[in-house]
């Protein structure tokens, strides 16, 4: 049996740790919120909803995230977008799914003049280290050294710790993010610092450890209790929400970086 001490349980949020970062209700529209913050040099964003596969929300959701990943990414820009995750994992897949539908500009920049409306694009889906045998970061690093992007923006799905932000929430900073961190399988830090590049990363709580939910569900976090093993819990409708998130942040990056006509942009 596994013994979880539900005195220690602990915030494992890989971009907002509600402990350290106490962010502040800018907007509110029809059921869609958006919370800032900065904290040192950093900023926060965390965009709140209650459903993303309304029609109404997802326009809502995209519209205010669209305004504030203009806060984080200049236009005309060099970019390069990187997929972190698991493409055959169903809550990690979140970063690969997003990058499908990103419109890719680098290779034509090669080719000639491209009009003003359009920013170089790249993408990347470095994959997990138990797939390829290669951290995502030695990955990355080599990519941005032959890209040499003036941002890299990182899509990743993360381990929240608590239920009322799961599948409920996009986040993003501009801090970085260190990759599996939520789920105890931390492979590097990936930052300003450790890219050598702007880098802003945006993620949305798509699990959640058992030892968190337990925490969430009973009244008395005094006591122990016991379980047959460690678990990572997940919404049985994720295949659906992580077809709607993804295509929520794929949209609002291509109209973001790219000033597109209505038939250009990505029909759902």
């Amino acid at each position: 049996m596994h013994t979880i001490d539900l005195k220690n349980t602990n915030i494992r949020t890989d971009l907002i740790l509600d402990f350290e970062v106490n962010s502040n209700k800018t907007l509110s529209n029809n059921g869609v919120s958006l919370y800032n913050n900065t904290k040192e040099k950093y900023n926060y964003s965390t965009i709140t909803f209650l459903d993303c596969t309304d029609h109404n929300n997802i326009s809502n959701i995209e519209t205010i995230l669209i305004n504030e990943l203009k806060r984080y990414i200049k236009k005309n820009t060099k970019v390069l977008i990187v997929g972190l995750g698991n493409r055959k994992s169903t809550p990690d897949s979140l970063g690969p799914k997003v990058l499908d539908n990103i419109l890719v500009t680098r290779h034509l920049f090669s080719l000639g003049d491209v009009e003003s409306n359009y920013s170089n694009v790249s993408i990347l889906e470095p994959n997990v280290f138990g797939s390829t045998g290669i951290s995502s970061i030695d990955i990355i690093k080599q990519v941005v050294d032959i890209v040499k992007p003036d941002y890299v923006v990182l899509v990743d799905s993360l381990c929240t710790s608590n239920t009322s932000r799961l599948n409920k929430t996009i986040q993003i900073t501009d801090k970085g993010i260190n990759p599996g961190s939520g789920v105890y399988n931390d492979r590097g830090e990936l930052s300003e610092n450790t890219l050598n590049c702007n880098v802003v990363a945006i993620g949305v709580p798509t699990v959640i450890d058992i030892n968190s939910l337990i925490s969430n569900l009973i009244i008395d976090k005094t006591k122990s209790i016991d379980i047959e093993n460690n678990l990572i819990v997940t919404p049985k409708e994720i295949d659906y929400l992580i077809d709607n998130l993804s295509y929520i942040i794929a949209s609002s990056l291509n109209k973001v970086l790219h000033t597109i006509n209505r038939q250009d942009s990505i029909n759902k």
